[in-house]
């Protein structure tokens, strides 16, 4: 065993200790009450949304894995074969879907870390309020139309969102780690008087060998305010699972421990919605936003790039998955246009280059053009294949595919390689049991869950999945 994963399995060990406290601490989940005395008015209809950060198709399907609860979940309902997630495949466009029914193109959340063209300025889009991120109604705003209560623990592009009653939004700070101010007033006093050890979530959120127990404190949080609140929509982002896999890869037994300890949140959630009374009435949706796939390749574009005539008219910026370009104001489309075009041609014949996506392709894929939205990085974009890692070096003249110095463990790429698809199971009230989808979409688990809770979401690019519900 490695040093590095001697300290992680240390650090797992740690972790499991503090996740008894986390567990035994809670008791009954039954009881609490409102900080105002006063138990909400149950909504007929519950839909506890949990996303499982980087949970791919391909993890649900390898019975090696440890998920007792989620396959039982599976077992009693309806499971996807695949769901297609959104480009690019990363967690907050692909977040921002799982809530509006619509693609990046019509939501506006086209990446983590942005940078504005209008102003330079590069930022984290979730720091931003909701109203300012993402353009389009959620199902939160559906559901409190409906005049029902909302929860929503560490969800994307939730900062002051009024549609949310009880939120622990997912907020940075500046110099790094999850902001306790992002959350709704009292909600932390509360929940510290309940027992539930919530600072944990934020001691150890940037700890990939610690955020299991923080992820088992934030679901203690969710417990808690299903059991007082019980509210209609309540959505949870688990993020253990993402961060050990980008550590140590999707194969790795400690990724695989993440899995099973975000399977164990499953169950506190279950046993919530089982003491409460409202298993007969809720439906549990276990989604997540993208898959993972370790590549030990990269590729070398910038021998491909190199045109002197386009210095200085065209920018070009890579991020490993995709090559962007970026026309300058100095570009002129009938002198630079035909030399761009000759670039863009040899970069789609080369090795270890899955296609190039011009603004003809974008709409198709759910991507706005370049003039549509500033935090846009390209008005072409080179995608690479799925075992490739691209960099610019201008000093290096080869571009022959060579091992990397570390294996990146990651997603970002096309959404319709299988290793990018996520799991989808949709399980209890108002599920057919038994059901096994094929490949749906990321775009489909919103309006199905207006669908569920019978509340209205408009002018959505998804389907409701009809053949899941009874």
């Amino acid at each position: 065993m490695s040093r590095r994963d001697l300290t992680a399995s240390i650090g797992t060990a740690l972790i499991a200790a503090l996740l008894g406290a986390v567990v035994t601490g809670a008791g009954s989940f039954t009881g609490h009450m409102h900080a105002t005395g006063q138990r909400s008015s149950p909504a007929n209809r519950h839909v506890i949304l949990i996303s499982i950060d980087g949970f791919a198709a391909f993890h649900l399907a390898n019975e090696a894995i440890d998920l007792p609860n989620i396959r039982a979940l599976a077992k009693a309902g309806a499971v996807a074969e695949s769901s297609e997630t959104v480009f690019p495949s990363v967690t907050h466009p692909s977040h921002t879907t799982l809530v509006t029914g619509v693609t990046p193109r019509r939501h506006g959340v086209v990446g983590n870390n942005v940078t504005d063209r209008r102003t330079g300025e590069r930022f984290h889009i979730t720091n931003l309020p909701r109203r300012q991120s993402v353009r389009v109604p959620t199902l939160f705003d559906a559901v409190k139309r409906a005049g029902h209560r909302t929860a929503a623990f560490f969800w994307p592009e939730t900062r002051d969102d009024s549609a949310i009653d009880d939120n622990i939004a997912e907020v940075f700070l500046p110099e790094g780690g999850a902001d306790p101010r992002a959350v709704t007033p009292g909600l932390l006093d509360e929940l510290r008087r309940a027992g539930v050890p919530i600072d944990t979530y934020y001691a150890f959120y940037d700890d990939p060998f610690g955020h299991g127990a923080g992820d088992l404190a934030l679901t203690q949080a969710a417990a808690h305010v299903f059991a007082d609140r019980t509210p209609a929509l309540m959505a949870t982002h688990l993020l253990v699972t993402d961060k050990v896999q980008h550590e140590f890869g999707p194969a790795h037994y400690l990724s695989w421990a993440a899995l099973t300890t975000a399977d164990r949140c499953v169950g506190l959630l279950r046993q919530a919605v089982a003491e409460a009374g409202l298993a007969d009435r809720t439906t549990f949706v276990i989604a997540a936003d993208h898959g993972f796939v370790t590549v030990r390749h990269e590729m070398n574009v910038a021998p491909l790039v190199a045109e002197p005539s386009l210095d200085g008219r065209v920018r070009w910026r890579t991020n490993g998955w995709f090559l962007f370009a970026e026309k300058t104001e100095s570009f002129d489309p009938a002198r630079d246009g035909p030399v761009l075009e000759r670039v863009l041609k040899r970069l789609g014949s080369a090795p270890g280059i899955a296609r190039v996506i011009g603004p003809g392709d974008m709409a198709a894929l759910g991507f706005p053009d370049y003039d549509l939205n500033p935090y846009a990085r390209g008005h072409y974009i080179v995608a690479a294949d799925i075992d490739t890692h691209l960099v610019l070096d201008p000093d290096n003249p080869s571009t022959v595919r060579r091992l990397m110095a570390e294996p990146y463990h990651g997603h970002g790429y096309l959404p319709d390689h299988p290793a990018m698809y996520p799991a989808l199971v949709l399980s209890g009230a108002g599920i057919s049991p038994g059901v096994r989808l094929g490949h749906v979409r990321n775009v489909d688990v919103a309006p199905t869950i207006a669908a569920l809770l019978r509340v209205e979401l408009f002018d959505v690019d998804g389907r409701v999945l009809r053949e899941a519900l009874r």
